[in-house]
């Protein structure tokens, strides 16, 4: 025998060991008495061959031990698929433990964050392209959350407008509604064209059934991961993004706001701080703020236009303040525009803090990465 067949001999020896000897201690109590004599004769002569470096014997101990072992424990029904369910239901309790205690997934549901972080948005477009199709399509939306939709009438009659649902404006022909993805410009009460839909009709037209109303790529809001471990062992810091619940917001319903829902917005005043707004900088005790960085962005980037008193807040005009108690927070939007922040419900307690982001897991593109 070479030295190859040897050494292959070797591993099947420990191998069969090892099997003989778990099937003896998990069964040693259990199995029956002739079933439990085998099997320690098949070890003592596997053993004594190994012992002896008989080559020759060692093989056919090591099938009799391995027989020894199956009859102590003979395999059970289905192993391959017991073996990928048992996986299975660890790694789901395992995920459930986790978004539970330590880690939880949110995603961005509306536009008060942008452009730091998106909610649902779109662009304009007029009938599909190559990469419309499948499967290119399947790509799109799986990697960047992006796929091209079109708004149909499903009646005839006269288009009209009927609100705001869920971030979106709502029209309708009857009763029939037909949401369409459209933003305002973060610093007017104007659309802003570029960022939404390709509306086809306007309100007052009359529609046909079939008829296109609005088209265009619309794209998923961030989704994010959040820590909801860390504020048991830090304070809150000012600039951090974080989720809070709005069961804890007082006056939610005066104000329109769902409960057993999440906001994500800013830190931007702590316990015991006075925050008023002046020439679109946050004023924290009177002082202009512009650090962390987060604030000083809002101000200088172009991309952001500041924060803004809006009338029927609390914060209406450069003269109002939002004085915070002992662990209160305040938290804004980046897009104070448009935004249904703390300017509306005021402070939040540290009870409501679910914990900050850290990182944005989907889609994939510009703000894939650390929560800034």
């Amino acid at each position: 025998m070479n030295f190859f067949a040897k050494r292959r001999l070797k591993k099947t020896v420990h191998l069969a060991g090892h099997l003989v000897r778990h099937a003896l201690h998990m069964r040693g109590d259990i199995a029956p008495a002739g079933d439990l004599a085998a099997a320690r004769a098949a070890e003592d002569a596997l053993r004594a061959a190994w012992s002896a470096r008989d080559w020759d014997r060692m093989e056919a101990a090591c099938d009799a031990a391995a027989e020894a072992a199956e009859a102590l424990m003979p395999p059970r029904p289905f192993p391959k698929w017991r073996e990928n369910v048992e996986v299975l239901v660890v790694a789901i309790s395992l995920a459930m433990a986790c978004r539970t205690y330590f880690i939880q997934p949110f995603k961005i549901p509306t536009g008060s964050m942008q452009p730091t972080l998106n909610g649902v948005t779109a662009r304009p477009q007029e009938g599909r392209q190559w990469f419309d199709r499948p499967p290119m399509n399947l790509f799109g939306l799986a990697l960047f959350g992006e796929r091209y939709v079109e708004v149909r009438a499903r009646n005839s009659g006269r288009l009209e407008f009927a609100g705001v649902q869920n971030d979106q404006f709502a029209y309708r022909i009857g009763a029939e509604i037909y949401p369409v993805t459209i933003a305002m410009r973060p610093d007017s009460p104007f659309l802003d064209s570029a960022r939404s839909m390709k509306m086809h009709v306007q309100a007052g037209d009359r529609v046909e059934a079939g008829q296109l109303i609005a088209s265009g790529r619309v794209r998923q809001g961030d989704h994010i991961f959040v820590n909801k471990v860390a504020y048991n062992f830090v304070r809150p810091r000012r600039g951090e993004i974080i989720v809070f619940d709005t069961n804890y917001i007082p006056e939610k319903e005066r104000l329109g706001i769902r409960s057993d829902t999440f906001y994500i917005k800013r830190l931007v005043g702590l316990p015991g701080e006075t925050i008023s707004i002046r020439d679109r900088h946050l004023v924290v005790d009177g002082r202009p703020l512009e650090e962390p960085f987060p604030f000083r962005r809002l101000v200088e980037n172009p991309a952001y236009h500041g924060y803004v008193p809006r009338s029927g807040s609390r914060l209406d005009s450069e003269d109002a303040e939002i004085r915070l108690g002992a662990k209160q927070f305040l938290p804004f939007g980046d897009n104070t525009y448009s935004s249904l922040d703390g300017r509306y419900f005021g402070p939040v307690t540290q009870q409501a803090l679910v914990g900050p982001s850290f990182f944005v897991y989907w889609p994939f593109g510009a703000h894939w990465g650390l929560s800034r």
